[in-house]
């Protein structure tokens, strides 16, 4: 008794230091052990042996015949089974796979030791015990199916669910590993594991093996197990090799060559300038036979890609301010007018400006910054996509990369009570960019510049208790480094004083971070520094304890997980400058600039655009911490049906920093007193049109120590899980499965709700007051405020720099923008149902038909609160753009209100017509519930590598739908409506092959297995493998216009996509009436197919030497991207691009020596 007491306090101390991370990545070996009439047998011996490392497992049959092996270490296994009287049993051949549960039920005879029975055949590969929906990538394909990226968790792709949703994916990018989207709204949101440790920081990830060191990919879909959480309910965890009793190994060096590569891109012409070497090799060891193992990695590459450039550049004529032969896409003059000649007429709602003479900008209008910078823009080198010069520039730059991987693990099996394993793994990548322009201009900005760094460190301990109770120990450290930085570009400690010698406007916010050359957008072409900058340094850690024990029918499991994440980071926007076409249209109200306007016009003349912006942002320090706890049993109910039960309690604590520089919200009920004392003047026009909707209220709640959190510090959630498994015959199961996940508030990712603000997420949280974002002073009846050599006039909108908490309770007031999480904070919540059928056909073939559902509440988005009503503009017109004297110009003190509303004379009417005028836009994130809905069938069909051959086939066809404004007054109105996305996010239908055939001829193999060595080495040891991906077209989106019909071809061209003649532009100030998508109207469809011829030689024993031929996109296939959906684009209803990430085929060569 004193014994049992004991071991809880203990396990209880444990569970509070050490809390379970979630579904374990060892398998389970399970059965009923029966006399030959089905009767069961309690008290029989059975022993499972790992082949590879010698290391036996022993337990006893329970009273109803049951044995069971939990934690099992993937890998190949035979199983004895003993019993006095009885002849001994044994299963050879047994492949337990990750996370499998593998059903082995032996019938005992009576007899003795010599009658003893073996059984080599392997068991079914059917999940008897499980209504779980995943699928497993095992070693063979894992380390030998082609993968440009040789990034395993990109294998997940042979899930027919699964969709990739990002460009990048190389492993030392920290968005590439969770880019990845597994049905219901997964992506970025996923449960990412290396040997059953997360590796995840926010959305990002930190360590990815190198392929040679994996030895499965599991994909789970649905995991009904209590263990599994902290995700939208996908999961991809990678299980790496460990040592065994025999050394072994591999070294490799692969090659990519341009002189071998198709084009790059069929669209543009370019040639392949991809080259990368890549070498590194594996090695497994006993250090103590049976005893102590190690297993080492390493991987480095040197890859020179491709970065394709494309700009619109001025030409000679252009450059001097002579417009007169620039032609819109119809051939007609481009007529460019001057923006300070509009005239405004609010009654008739029309606008007059004045064409500048013969179609040239005079010299003495010329801003002369705006003169200098174009002296350091390069020539076009090609006509352009028409006779507007739309992209007449075309180039490509080179990116080099230094990538190195490495890892370390060691496994010790102590005694038959305890084992432990303990691993550490290293990422180390710089990257660089080569200026590609002719003049080597400091205008180009590089984007790719980075340092990506990834640390994993873990270890594990399991403890078997007794033959019935297990406890397994767990903790894990990981962290990242993703740095922007091109030090061959910064402007050193001169700054921009080079650009504005006489005028620092920029001071204020100037953040002590490298400084580049100003970043420029004229009419979409980028140029300078890059937009977006980023300094991310983040780590979580992670600890665990499970204890589980079999208690007859039931096999119970309780565990307490914990994880810790924070670090410092900054992800921001980067003051920008921006031109375009409209300023130099003839109107400023909807204009058609496919008619007139030039944006290299509006920069001569400097007259920069509204959404030209300065930014400054600090290093952040976000904290979170997780907390949760789960029971689960899975009930034999007889020896065909288990149920699985199972309850997991999740808690979350608001993202806080240490300083308290965080913010909470704007407290709307508490009354300004300043403005309660002293209203402000409004215009009678915006009295007319508001009544008394005004509401002078406004407090910034900063958090402190009492309020440490950015929202309420909510309940938890509780997470119900059940399932059944139904075995229907030796070769059949039926699964149904429930599962409830509550989405971490770490793993949102919600878009930039304004103007040079980021994304919102844990690792890029807003610090309001710390943070700030002004934007240039707007147009005023189409008359621009701001010109390029001064954006921010010191005496009607100088910069206000960042105070901190120093504005207290008024920070925002004068028209900050400003955004907060809602505070009685609702999580997102996932519920996801899966109904399977299984089967094993002859030849070991697994096909599994499923139909799975998720149905999901509160997804995430953000809701501006302080909005125009635009039905006013539909009635009143352009009134609203007349300008009416500014009622906070000047008004109280720049203390109270200290925003840049207070420096401007007149403003815009529209300006007046929100409830809140003396705040900007007020943008609630994490708004409560909107819904998705997803629904899939699902058929996969695959067969493990036996006899030579193995492969993997899945198809998907499913309808996703979620809750979106249909436009903007159902935005205004806070009004959602379920549309269509199905191919936005997951493709309609999809489609994944894969397969591994080992040609049947010379030694070791079916045929011709006695060959004289030299001709062996001509026929035998050939193999190919290959890949296949298919997606459907993505449906494509349009914006508010005219449409006469179904723009919908039967036979569309790149040239001639859909019915261009069907649309026309948006009139002014009327609503929306054109639908987002149309049925059948989607993009190209996307196909890709990879595939490798090896060779290989027999040196000595069991030392080989391989030769590798790899195609990525064998067939050249061009993947073209979408088409332009803007009516007012030159190239609208073209697809004249290739798809992102795509290249034309590429070739590699590789050697291997394995021992």
């Amino acid at each position: 008794m004193r014994r049992t007491v004991g071991f809880l306090v203990a396990f209880l101390v444990v569970i509070a230091v050490l809390p379970a991370y979630g579904q374990d990545y060892r398998a389970r070996v399970q059965g009923v052990v029966a006399d030959p009439d089905q009767g069961v047998i309690p008290g029989a011996t059975v022993t499972l042996v790992n082949v590879d490392t010698g290391v036996a497992t022993v337990r006893q049959t329970n009273d109803t015949g049951r044995y069971l092996f939990d934690y099992v270490e993937p890998g190949l296994y035979l199983l004895t089974v003993e019993l006095d009287g009885f002849a001994p049993f044994t299963r050879e051949n047994i492949r337990v796979q990750s996370r499998g549960d593998v059903t082995v039920d032996a019938v005992l005879s009576p007899g003795g030791i010599q009658e003893s029975v073996t059984v080599t055949e392997a068991p079914a590969a059917v999940q008897f015990n499980t209504s779980s929906t995943m699928l497993s990538v095992d070693t063979k394909m894992a380390n030998e199916l082609p993968r440009f990226d040789r990034n395993p968790f990109k294998l997940a792709l042979l899930d027919p669910a699964a969709v990739n949703t990002r460009t990048e994916m190389n492993p030392y990018h920290s968005w590439a590993a969770n880019s990845i989207e597994l049905g219901g709204g997964t992506s970025l949101k996923n449960d990412l594991k290396v040997d059953g440790s997360p590796i995840g920081v926010g959305h990002k990830a930190t360590y990815t093996p190198s392929p040679d060191a994996v030895q499965e990919v599991t994909i789970l879909q649905n995991s009904v197990d209590a263990e599994s959480g902290h995700s939208a309910g996908g999961v991809v965890s990678i299980t790496m090799k460990s040592g065994t009793n025999q050394w072994q190994g591999s070294t490799f060096f692969s090659g990519r060559y341009p002189e071998l590569n198709a084009l790059n891109d069929r669209t543009t012409g370019d040639e392949s300038k991809s080259r990368n070497t890549m070498f590194g090799g594996v090695l497994g060891h006993p250090i103590v036979q049976n005893r102590v193992f190690h297993f080492a990695s390493y991987e480095q590459w040197r890859p020179h890609d491709q970065l394709t450039i494309v700009r619109t550049m001025p030409t000679a004529r252009e450059r001097a301010g002579d417009f007169s032969q620039s032609y819109n896409p119809d051939g007609s003059l481009r007529v460019i007018y001057d923006p300070w000649s509009t005239v405004l007429n609010p009654e008739t709602d029309t606008v007059t400006r004045t064409p500048f003479p013969g179609n040239r900008v005079p010299a003495d209008r010329m801003d002369p910054l705006a003169q200098r910078l174009m002296e350091s823009l390069w020539e076009p080198n090609r006509p352009g996509d028409d006779i507007s010069g739309l992209n007449n520039y075309q180039a490509t730059a080179t990116r080099i990369t230094d990538y190195k991987n490495f890892s370390n693990r060691v496994d010790w099996n102590i005694n038959d009570k305890w084992r432990v394993y303990g691993r550490f793994s290293r990422i180390h990548t710089i990257v660089e960019t080569l200026n590609p322009t002719p003049n080597d201009s400091p205008a180009f900005g590089p984007r790719d510049m980075s340092t990506r760094h990834a640390l994993s460190v873990s270890g594990d301990a399991l403890w078997t208790v007794n033959d019935r109770t297990l406890v397994n120990l767990h903790g894990d450290y990981h962290s990242l480094v993703d740095d922007y930085g091109a030090p061959g570009f910064d402007l050193g400690s001169a700054g921009w004083s080079e650009f504005w010698p006489n005028n620092a406007w920029y001071e204020a916010f100037e953040t002590g971070f490298p400084v580049y050359h100003p970043r420029i957008n004229i009419g979409g072409s980028h140029f300078g520094q890059t937009g977006v900058f980023w300094y991310q340094h983040p780590n979580a850690t992670t600890f665990s304890a499970k204890l589980s024990q079999q208690r007859g029918a039931h096999y119970w499991k309780v565990g307490f997980e914990t994880r810790r994440s924070g670090g410092e980071t900054l992800v921001t926007g980067t003051n920008g400058l921006f031109f375009n076409a409209a300023t130099t249209a003839d109107t400023f109200i909807n204009p058609d600039t496919r008619q007139s306007g030039h944006p290299y016009a509006s920069f001569l003349l400097g007259a920069l655009a509204s959404d030209s912006v300065a930014v400054s942002k600090p290093v952040k320090r976000p904290r979170t911490e997780f907390y949760a706890g789960f029971i689960q049993d899975d009930i034999k109910l007889s020896q065909r049906l288990t149920l699985n039960l199972g309850l997991r309690y999740e808690f979350e604590t608001p993202w806080h920093d240490p300083d308290y520089n965080m913010s909470r919200f704007l407290d709307l009920s508490q009354p300004i007193p300043e403005m309660q004392a002293n209203p402000p003047d409004i215009p009678e026009a915006a009295r007319a049109l508001m009544g008394d909707a005004y509401a002078f209220n406004g407090a910034w709640v900063f958090t402190d120590s009492e309020n440490p959190g950015m929202w309420d510090t909510p309940k938890g959630a509780f997470m119900p899980r059940a399932g059944l498994a139904l075995r229907i015959n030796d070769k059949t199961a039926l699964r149904a499965g429930y599962a409830r996940y509550v989405v971490p508030t770490e793993y949102n990712f919600s878009p930039s709700p304004f103007s040079g603000f980021e994304a919102l997420n844990f690792l890029e949280p807003p610090y309001l007051g710390f943070d700030a974002t002004q934007s240039v002073a707007p147009p005023l009846e189409g008359v621009p405020q701001a010109r390029l050599s001064d954006p921010f006039p010191a005496d009607s909108n100088p910069l206000i720099p960042p105070l901190g908490k120093d504005n207290g309770r008024s920070l925002g007031l004068g028209g900050d923008n400003l955004v907060w999480y809602q505070q009685d904070l609702e999580p997102e919540v996932n519920d996801r149902i899966n109904i399977s059928l299984q089967r094993e056909l002859p030849g070991r073939v697994v096909t599994d038909i499923t139909y799975f559902a998720n149905f999901g509440h509160n997804v995430p988005y953000t809701r501006n609160i302080n909005q125009m009503d635009p039905r006013l503009s539909y009635e009143h017109g352009s009134e609203l753009d007349a300008t009416v004297p500014n009622p906070f110009y000047q008004y109280l003190t720049p203390e109270t209100f200290p925003g840049p509303l207070r420096n401007q004379e007149t403003i815009a009417l529209s300006e007046l017509l929100r409830t809140y005028p003396q705040y900007g836009g007020l943008y609630v994130a994490y708004s409560p519930g909107r819904r998705s809905r997803y629904h899939a069938l699902q058929l996969s069909v695959r067969r493990a590598h036996l006899n030579g051959y193995s492969f993997l086939f899945g198809y998907n066809y499913n309808r996703e739908r979620t809750e979106e404004f249909f436009d903007s007054v159902a935005n205004y109105l806070d009004e959602l409506t379920f549309q269509d996305i199905g191919g936005l996010r997951s493709p309609r239908h999809r489609l994944s092959a894969a397969g591994i055939y080992e040609l049947p001829f010379g030694r070791d193999r079916a045929y011709l297995a006695n060959l004289h060595p030299a001709l062996d080495a001509l026929v035998g040891a050939w193999q190919v493998a290959g890949a296949f991906y298919f997606n459907s077209g993505q449906y494509l989106r349009f914006g508010p216009a005219l449409v006469d019909g179904d723009p919908t071809l039967g036979n569309p061209t790149p040239d001639r996509w859909f019915d261009t003649s069907k649309f026309q532009q948006q009139p002014d100030y009327t609503p929306r009436t054109n639908p987002l998508q149309y049925p059948g109207l989607t993009g190209p469809v996307y196909w890709t197919m990879d595939g490798t011829l090896t060779k290989q030689f027999r040196l000595r024993g069991d030392t080989r030497v391989e030769f590798k031929l790899a195609a990525y996109n064998v067939t050249n296939r061009l993947n073209r991207a979408n088409p332009v959906t803007n009516v007012l684009n030159a190239n609208f209803g073209r697809t004249l691009r290739q798809l992102g990430g795509s290249t034309g085929r590429q070739l590699e060569l590789g050697l291997k020596i394995l021992f």
